[in-house]
């Protein structure tokens, strides 16, 4: 496997960066509609006055209502890709606390890639390496806090005294991800890992479902037991 010049995090920012120019944009739009009916209403008395003479033009407040439901939709579409963008920044800096973990590998011979396009709607795999003895494996990164625990088929998440599911299926999300890296890099066998970069991992060792889930720390531990 050839050495990728992308960096750790590089495509989560570059998503981060598009939404918050899509944030912008309804932003700058909800401003057009809060103020454009102002505008228009003064000019269009100042315009009524000046050929009739009369000031006394009443304008129906009907008629702002369009702009204002302009105006939430707007508001509210930049709140939630400005959000979004957050989100993904905190993605990459967890997929960028792994890469600095990893680097004691790089020096050991593993050959590791950042970034790695999967298509077929599973996104990029955060890192896929391969160890001196030739073995693949790809590691899903996530920035989730709290205390990632599992009851043998699923992964929760505990916070303080509740537990709480996972947006998605991120077990069978890794093993899809080993799937794809194993068939486009026409490898052997690929070993998924879910690695989270903030959380602390309460889950017992050997695999869940097929996939390591482990924590920061714990990773290149287990890599290297892997070989």
């Amino acid at each position: 496997m050839g050495r990728s010049k992308r960096k750790a995090g590089k495509n989560i920012r570059n998503l981060a960066l598009a939404r918050r120019m899509k944030a912008i944009y309804y932003f700058l739009y909800a401003a057009g509609f809060a103020i454009f009916p102002f505008l228009f209403v003064s000019f269009f008395k100042d315009l009524f006055q000046s050929f009739s003479g009369d000031n006394s033009l009443e304008i129906n407040p009907i008629l702002y209502v369009p702009f204002a439901f302009g105006f939430c939709i707007c508001a509210f579409r930049g709140y939630n890709y400005w959000q979004r963008a957050n989100h993904a920044d905190q993605g990459a800096k967890g997929e960028e606390k792994m890469a600095e973990v990893m680097t004691t590998l790089e020096q050991e011979g593993w050959d590791i890639e950042y970034g790695m396009p999967l298509g077929k709607r599973l996104g990029d795999a955060d890192i896929v390496c391969i160890s001196p003895q030739q073995k693949a494996y790809v590691v899903d990164v996530k920035s989730h806090r709290g205390e990632v625990v599992t009851d043998g088929e699923t992964l929760s998440r505990r916070m303080g005294k509740e537990s709480y599911s996972f947006e998605k299926n991120f077990l069978r999300k890794s093993m899809q991800q080993a799937f794809q890296v194993k068939k486009q890099r026409k490898l052997k066998f690929v070993t998924p890992i879910l690695a989270f970069s903030e959380a602390q991992v309460s889950v017992p060792p050997g695999k869940v479902k097929g996939v390591y889930v482990v924590e920061k720390l714990r990773l290149v531990p287990l890599l290297k037991s892997l070989g």
